[in-house]
């Protein structure tokens, strides 16, 4: 009788603790739970905030939960992704980070506090968005070669305008440098606009500028675009040819930005996010707007942008220590 009762006693101890295990699972409830949100290292209205809404609002759609995006911009975008890799694992913040504080920086600030090998996991590779190498309209440079040409006929290299030091700008200009074996004399300007002054007056000879900001001005003729810096030609400047193609074969330098969240993340709710930013990468509108800032849809696997990270990062450490930059 006494064994009865003791068998008893342990299938209703079970059934106990099963019901509260249940319970608790019903509690958690399935992610997302609660509103996500969208770290963002920039202003409100820049091309990033624009696209990161048009991002949050697919997402929000397919998850059934607010996606809320907050803007943190300052110290380089540092400020967003250290506020991302200090938040709590449970993919209720992510950050939409680009080439510059995940690549660049780390080598370039000597005390970030932030790793982001090591402290944050892509979750997905939303786009790519090349440089367009610029000369003035009157310039008689109109190829790579020409370009090349004309730097190693000047006994000091050519100048070259950038938007500040250690802009991706600035360091594409360094690794063509010394890909093919020039000098450009790095002039940083006060931003991307001033730099661009400098090129339509003809102050400076060539420039390596972001599409969006110099769009407008090579369709209007006052400067000229002579090559972009990815491996394939921009949609909205399909006659300009690649570095690639004009004699550097491999040549692939830019701004790459995606999702991340903080390592420890579950790998299920980082395989949600990642199915679901893909699944945004399909919206019309969100590749209307990516192409129109002369980028290219990616997206793919975390995987994918796990490795795009770890090549980016060594290649521009190497850049960044051949070239002798530092900031603090």
């Amino acid at each position: 009788m006494n064994g009865l009762v003791r068998v008893c006693a342990s299938a209703w101890i079970a059934a106990g603790v099963a019901s509260i295990v249940m319970v608790g699972a019903s509690c958690a409830g399935e992610y997302p739970d609660r509103p996500i949100r969208l770290l963002v290292p920039g202003t409100a209205g820049g091309g990033m905030d624009v696209v990161a809404r048009l991002v949050a609002n697919t997402m929000s759609e397919t998850l059934k939960q607010p996606v809320v995006v907050e803007n943190k911009p300052g110290a380089a975008g540092n400020i967003a992704v250290n506020q991302l890799a200090k938040s709590p694992p449970d993919g209720y913040t992510v950050v939409l980070g680009q080439t510059s504080q995940l690549a660049i920086n780390p080598s370039l600030y000597g005390n970030l506090p932030y790793d982001p090998i090591k402290d944050l996991i892509p979750v997905v590779l939303l786009a790519d968005a090349p440089n367009v190498v610029i000369v003035p309209a009157e310039s008689s440079v109109k190829t790579v070669a020409d370009l090349v040409a004309a730097a190693k006929a000047s006994p000091d290299g050519l100048d070259v305008a950038t938007p500040g030091i250690g802009t991706v700008s600035h360091l594409t200009a360094e690794l063509f440098s010394r890909s093919a074996g020039i000098k450009l004399r790095h002039i940083p300007a006060r931003g991307a606009n001033a730099a661009l002054m400098d090129i339509a007056a003809g102050r400076i000879p060539v420039m390596l500028s972001s599409i969006p900001t110099s769009l407008g001005l090579i369709q209007s003729g006052k400067v000229r675009a002579i090559a972009v810096s990815a491996l394939a030609r921009s949609p909205v400047l399909p006659n300009v040819p690649t570095i690639a193609e004009q004699g550097y074969p491999g040549f692939n330098a830019g701004t790459w930005y995606g999702l991340l969240v903080p390592v420890g993340t579950p790998s299920d709710v980082v395989k949600k996010l990642n199915d679901v930013g893909n699944a945004a990468l399909k919206s019309p509108e969100i590749v209307e707007r990516v192409v129109a800032e002369g980028g290219i849809v990616l997206g793919g696997s975390s995987a994918v942008f796990s490795e795009k990270l770890r090549v980016d990062n060594a290649k521009w450490s190497k850049v960044i220590k051949e070239a002798g930059l530092h900031q603090e």
